[in-house]
């Protein structure tokens, strides 16, 4: 029987839910001979290459998910559904779905009313109830959905995402770094960028060490670091890249700061080191998890200890080739073949 993917994250998802979401499907696809990406319309060019693909309804936000595609799904067959970014149909009984984290619940500022309903809503429905499994991305975050919930964590199964996207992007040996490190600039306070932003303006002008930061910009970051002094030359507001620029950017840079204060598995720094590039990153539960002794961690809202690890790194070319040399070690652990291969597992324990 064909297995759907729901695919409405092809139209609003973003970051790593959308780079995990996109890998699982063309893996799962590949794996498996049975796999069918269903979608609302779509922008033109934003399907993806070589996964089967059936356009399904005339909506594309929640009508479209919870109701347009159930309706669907059961003229056909019931099929086995697939929702691999966190929201899923509440009262479909057949499907597998991700949660990534409990960020919706922790920062309820980040995210819209409308949204934090449908994802309560997803969970308790579309998630916890018999018949539905949930799957999220770590042990960590395994623990957290189970106490937000009030659920057994064994009901919650963990397949850790990959990260090896970019390896193949530019698989050159890595080069000399330049002093410049490598940060996303994203939106939320969980995410920890004015630490990065007060750090910098903590650093010695003699170190010519600077800041690119990276991806969809949170626009009241250039503001603060105005309010706070940061000199202009320490901070690279470089913005949206590609995946080859992105791949670049990594191998260029002297190290990858990822200062969040919670994450549900966090691709990037995995994504840094499987590149060769040395992580600093916050001393969080889920960092320690994902990237053991491979990073040099620091306190998570302490700028003055960040910025003294980003010296000491630029300087010391032993500590940066030990770095790289554990960080490729530990990335090794996390590739997209083996989350593909996990979720095959749950599919064919539970389905067939």
């Amino acid at each position: 029987m064909t297995v759907v993917i729901n695919g409405r994250f092809l139209l609003n998802s973003f970051g790593g839910a959308r780079r995990f979401a996109i890998e699982l499907t063309e893996r799962l696809s590949r794996l498996r001979g049975d796999i069918l990406l269903v979608t609302p319309p779509l922008p033109e060019g934003t399907v993806i290459p070589e996964v089967p693909h059936q356009v399904v309804g005339r909506f594309g936000g929640p009508l479209w998910e919870q109701i347009e595609l159930p309706l669907w799904l059961r003229a056909n067959g019931r099929p086995l559904l697939l929702n691999p970014a966190t929201i899923a149909p509440f009262f479909y009984t057949r499907q597998i779905s991700v949660v990534h984290d409990i960020a919706p619940a922790m920062r309820p500022q980040d995210f819209t009313a409308l949204f934090r309903v449908q994802w309560h809503l997803a969970v308790r429905l579309g998630m916890l109830r018999r018949g539905q499994r949930l799957v999220t991305i770590s042990r960590a975050s395994q623990g957290e959905i189970a106490a937000q919930f009030d659920v057994d964590p064994d009901r919650i199964d963990v397949v850790y995402a990959g990260a090896d996207s970019l390896v193949a992007s530019e698989s050159s040996p890595a080069k000399t770094p330049t002093s410049t490190f490598l940060v996303f600039g994203r939106h939320g306070a969980a995410k920890n960028i004015r630490t990065v932003i007060d750090a910098a303006g903590e650093l010695p002008d003699s170190s010519g060490i600077s800041v690119r930061l990276i991806g969809q910009l949170d626009p009241a970051l250039r503001p603060y670091a105005e309010q706070k002094n940061v000199p202009g030359a320490r901070l690279d507001w470089q913005g949206p890249v590609t995946d080859a620029e992105l791949a670049h950017d990594y191998r260029e840079a002297v190290g990858f700061i990822w200062p969040s204060l919670h994450e549900g598995f966090g691709i990037p720094p995995v994504e840094a080191q499987s590149l060769g590039v040395p992580v600093i990153a916050s001393d969080i539960p889920i960092n320690r998890e994902v990237l053991d002794e491979a990073a040099i961690y620091f306190p998570a809202e302490e700028p003055a200890a960040l910025a003294a690890a980003m010296v000491e790194l630029a300087e010391d070319p032993a500590l940066r080739a030990t770095m790289r040399a554990r960080g490729i070690e530990n990335a090794a652990r996390f590739t997209w073949e083996n989350t593909a291969l996990g979720w095959d597992q749950l599919i064919r324990r539970d389905h067939g």
